[in-house]
């Protein structure tokens, strides 16, 4: 957060300095040229400022980028692990399942019920821990959205700050050019 703070508070640091300096008495006192070499410097300074805080919206940007990524990254590792891990519980709950219902095919009526109770408690486990696995599923699907969102906010971020960077690096190249004429010019 205070990386972010940092161009605006030197954009506005030289704004406040260069409007003090603008209402400072000794400036009554220069000559037209010096005034118009002032204002030209302070072109360049306002546009530089320009520059830092678009750079820094461009970090930003990135960072999201990144961000986005490495959620997506990370959300799909685990969603593999979560139906890793459902295969084989579902695996094994079949297995056990089919052992269960050969042992209640050849059990006696006293047998019977025990083999029946196990088998609903091991129906009512299969159902609880396929709620876990989708719950556990839906969160990395959310992980993804978020991620997705992240990533689309950067680049659209980038696709607005990249051609104000572009002109601000123009309109700085042609203000460096003029100060440079105007201080050839007047051989200052």
């Amino acid at each position: 957060m205070k990386k972010h703070l940092l161009p605006f508070i030197t954009i506005s640091f030289l704004l406040l300095s260069t409007s003090l300096f603008a209402q400072d008495p000794a400036t009554e006192n220069l000559s037209k040229d010096e005034l118009k070499l002032l204002k030209l410097e302070e072109k360049v300074t306002r546009i530089e400022a320009k520059i830092v805080a678009t750079e820094a919206k461009i970090a930003q940007a990135d960072s999201l980028i990144n961000i986005g990524f490495e959620m997506a990254n990370e959300a799909n590792s685990e969603m593999k692990v979560i139906e890793g891990e459902e295969k084989i519980f579902v695996k094994e709950n079949n297995l056990e399942r089919k052992t269960l219902l050969k042992k209640l095919k050849k059990a006696d009526e006293e047998d019977e019920k025990a083999f029946e109770t196990e088998l609903k408690t091991l129906e009512k486990e299969y159902t609880t821990q396929l709620k876990a696995f989708d719950k556990r599923f839906s969160a990395e699907e959310k992980k993804l959205t978020k991620a997705k969102s992240n990533n689309d906010k950067g680049k659209e971020k980038l696709k607005q700050y990249n051609p104000k960077l572009k002109e601000y690096q123009k309109q700085l190249e042609l203000a460096k050019e003029a100060l440079e004429e105007f201080k050839a010019e007047k051989d200052m």
